[in-house]
């Protein structure tokens, strides 16, 4: 019997375990520190991109972003993003406790060009990209391709106020015409990468 339950866990760490939305949970990823992330904060955002997802296994939805940054705040590793208040991802940001910040290697870009532009509330857009989601052992969503993921709690969050722009913002939600955008900072709980073994 002992023999048997060994073998089996040894299939279940070759081919991972399911959940009940058989999505894959995520075995094949290597916990570090947020002090040791190696990348430029900016490279991440501005070039490179992100996923921001939020929510749980049947009821989440995740947005490409480019603005957001990485630091230390209230003695807290933190991550922080900005969406604007007319992206369907807002209604869940305001809603959940946790999200994720997933970044990937340059030849995803045109699925996350994908879900930047598609929005969750009119179809399953992670499907449609080619993306596959999956969970972290803590249930938070993530994705096979990611090659480093953030876990964060939120401990903030608050919309941008006219009162406190200047000349810059001003301008920039005057020509755009778009929702003004919500700032979300998260306490880093996890970072996962892949492919960073005997560094």
């Amino acid at each position: 019997m002992k023999r048997l339950l060994i073998i089996l866990a040894v299939i279940l760490s070759m081919t991972g375990c399911k959940n009940k939305d058989n999505h894959i949970l995520n075995n094949a990823m290597t916990e570090i520190l947020p002090t040791e992330i190696k990348e430029n904060p900016i490279q991440l955002f501005d070039q490179s991109w992100a996923l921001l997802t939020a929510g749980h296994a049947g009821d989440l939805n995740t947005m490409t972003i480019s603005w957001g940054s990485l630091g230390e705040l209230w003695n807290k590793p933190v991550v922080t993003v900005y969406v604007s208040s007319d992206r369907y991802t807002h209604a869940f940001m305001e809603r959940e406790d946790r999200f994720t910040v997933a970044f990937f290697p340059e030849q995803y870009r045109p699925a996350l060009t994908y879900l930047g532009t598609h929005s969750g509330r009119d179809s399953d857009k992670i499907a449609e990209s080619g993306l596959t989601l999956e969970f972290l052992a803590s249930g938070q969503p993530s994705f096979a391709e990611a090659d480093m993921v953030i876990e964060a709690r939120k401990i903030y969050g608050a919309p941008f106020t006219a009162e406190g722009f200047g000349d810059v913002p001003a301008s920039f939600y005057a020509s755009r015409g778009m929702g003004v955008h919500s700032v979300y900072i998260g306490e880093i709980e996890h970072v996962w990468v892949r492919g960073r073994e005997g560094e």
